[in-house]
């Protein structure tokens, strides 16, 4: 089953549709998950066949191998086979739009009837003049001429046919507008909705609690509430995960999410505000002390106090303020004494940790306070704590792969998904069944994201294709 991002909310930049990278990923897709992608979106195409060098092939392997010889990624492919005739999602389409499936060689004024055209005519030859076209010709222009046959280029201003200005910042978006010069936005076929259907089908979709970096750039997010998160201190970050978890993405993928409040500040961060408030930053709450007794009974430094603005202040939620009652507001590993058991104890409650996995993940190298029983119990018990978003687990009772997530175990599919995912193998944490059953099932992270039922209509009526 395919899920898709709740709140997809990239912006389209008509000077960078898609990145160069992925443009030119051709090992992105199997043969069996663009089979698979087609039967999730009942399309005609995943029982299509057609004879190729007398050989019937089914499409998905058409699409599969003419990415491979021409080293495009398939997912390409795939969008603009739905940017064009919509034979992504129609499960009935006329032989029309098979015959013309990527619009290869069709201009507005042409005749389909042309004898000049029938060469191109068909579904495979579509497909593969397409993948031929971008790397034979687009592709091979730019990188010996800066330029392709109809003068786009990176850094190149020019005006598409329906009167935008564009300055592509890459070679991919510059074989795209010359594949079709026009931008778009009511005009069906052009490169807006090439970016759209791209962003619906292609874009990966993280669950919340994972760490993110945009390719060759230094800045870090982390994804909460469907949001992405920057952390501005190298702090910020080390102080609540581990550097090892992020996870590698393009531009386009990582702009598929909404900006969110900027991470500033190390967790438990000691910080006054300019009314002289100073105040603890626990996760993502700001919890004032309530006193200079408070203060020094807790046993705070001074020293670490740092001065912030309102604005920063702004950033954060207000919680609950420290008080004499408010026994360990960093929190704190205690072990009972008599038993062995060890809890979590914060603000004045604790949670049982139920196995040793999950103290070594959430607490390196931290060990636990030995306590009296009676001095435990004070500390009303809420439950169990459960491991700390985006770690990966197995067990040995249980070959899947999870992905926590909001307190949930969100299973990856399949080993492709998993590595195509951008996810680690080194990084899985084997832990025992019991943990993995404390976690609540979530949805399922998959290779091919999908957004949403309402789909981009293809072009019947196929533009300017160079």
């Amino acid at each position: 089953m395919l899920f898709g991002n709740p709140a997809l909310a990239a912006q389209f930049n008509p000077n960078n549709i898609i990145s160069d990278a992925e443009l030119e990923d051709y090992a992105s897709l199997s043969q069996d998950t663009i089979q698979r992608f087609l039967e999730s979106k009942g399309s005609f195409l995943s029982q299509f066949t057609e004879v190729v060098d007398g050989k019937r092939k089914p499409a998905s392997q058409i699409i599969f191998e003419e990415a491979q010889i021409y080293e495009i990624n398939p997912k390409v492919i795939l969008a603009m086979l739905q940017k064009e005739q919509s034979l992504i999602t129609d499960p009935s389409p006329s032989q029309n739009q098979l015959d013309w499936a990527t619009g290869f060689a069709v201009c507005d004024s042409c005749s389909k009837s042309d004898p000049s055209l029938a060469p191109f005519k068909g579904f495979y030859n579509q497909v593969s003049d397409f993948a031929e076209k971008i790397r034979v010709n687009y592709l091979r222009d730019l990188k010996s001429l800066g330029q392709t046959i109809t003068g786009w280029g990176p850094g190149r201003a020019k005006q598409t046919l329906d009167g935008f200005e564009i300055t592509p910042s890459n070679n991919a978006t510059a074989v795209l507008y010359t594949y079709n010069p026009y931008q778009g936005g009511s005009r069906i076929g052009a490169n807006f909705n090439f970016w759209k259907i791209w962003n619906r089908y292609f874009v990966r979709n993280y669950p919340d609690g994972t760490l993110l970096q945009e390719q060759g750039e230094p800045g870090v997010w982390l994804l909460q509430n469907g949001k992405r998160r920057p952390f501005k201190t190298r702090a910020a970050m080390y102080s609540r995960f581990d550097a090892s978890r992020i996870i590698q993405v393009s531009k386009n993928e990582l702009e598929a999410y909404e900006v969110g409040p900027s991470i500033q500040f190390a967790n438990y961060s000691l910080i006054r505000s300019p009314k002289g408030t100073v105040y603890l930053i626990v996760d993502d709450t700001i919890r004032g002390i309530a006193s200079p007794e408070v203060f020094r009974t807790i046993g705070f430094n001074p020293e670490e106090v740092v001065d912030v603005t309102e604005e920063d202040l702004a950033l954060y939620t207000e919680g609950e303020k420290i008080t004499l009652a408010s026994a360990y507001p960093t929190g704190a590993l205690l072990q009972d004494d008599s038993t062995g058991a060890v809890f979590y104890v914060r603000d004045g409650k604790r949670e049982g940790i139920i196995d040793r996995s999950i103290l070594d993940n959430n607490f390196k190298n931290i060990k636990p306070s030995p306590i009296h029983p009676d001095e435990l119990n004070k500390y009303p018990y809420i439950g169990r704590l459960k491991l700390q978003d985006g770690t990966i687990i197995t067990s040995p009772q249980d070959s899947a792969v999870y992905v926590i997530s909001a307190g949930t175990r969100r299973p990856v599919i399949s080993a492709e998904a998993f590595e195509k995912l951008g996810y680690k193998w080194s990084a899985i944490v084997e832990v025992p069944q019991k943990v993995v059953d404390m976690h609540l099932l979530g949805k399922p992270l998959d290779l091919i994201i999908t957004y949403g039922d309402k789909e981009v209509l293809g072009d019947n009526n196929i533009e300017n294709n160079q």
